[in-house]
């Protein structure tokens, strides 16, 4: 019997099956290995921004309430200043401008950590019993320095 084409076309189809099963099969893992790295890319890249973003609002948040809470505490230690001054150079009086002095002292050594402690950094509900909130640091300040001018006004009867 002689050899014919037709008989290498039925091996021929089932290794052409065969061979399309194998490359199909590579391309479906090699499109869920690129879904995956892309799905990985992107949530990266996604996280990065997000952060980014955040790290932006905070920043910005962050400098408006330093500012105000800067501005406030700037002009207590102008006040008292001025008060030394014309305690010391226009009345002559050095005892009331050392009584100031250590006012001044106390405002000036004025530092971050002292207005915005850890606690301000913290949920609500986690703030220990003697966090002071910067805004109630500062009208505690601007008290205590407006009874200390008045009192320094009557002491010395200006």
């Amino acid at each position: 019997m002689q050899h014919t084409d037709i008989e290498d076309d039925v091996w021929a189809d089932s290794d052409d099956e065969e061979l399309a099963r194998y490359q199909k099969k590579l391309a479906e893992n090699e499109w869920e290995r690129l879904q995956e790295d892309h799905g990985n890319t992107g949530y990266k890249e996604g996280v990065v921004e997000g952060k980014e973003v955040n790290m932006q609002r905070g920043f910005d948040r962050g400098y408006l309430e330093g500012f105000v809470i800067g501005k406030a505490i700037g002009k207590l230690r102008g006040m008292v200043s001025c008060q030394i001054i014309y305690y010391r150079q226009m009345l002559k009086n050095e005892a009331a401008a050392k009584d100031l002095d250590v006012l001044f002292d106390e405002i000036d050594k004025i530092e971050v950590n002292n207005v915005y402690s850890a606690d301000y950094f913290r949920d609500d509900a986690t703030k220990t019993e003697d966090y002071v909130a910067p805004e109630t640091f500062v009208q505690n300040l601007e008290d205590k320095v407006n009874s200390t001018l008045q009192h320094m006004s009557e002491k010395y009867s200006c």
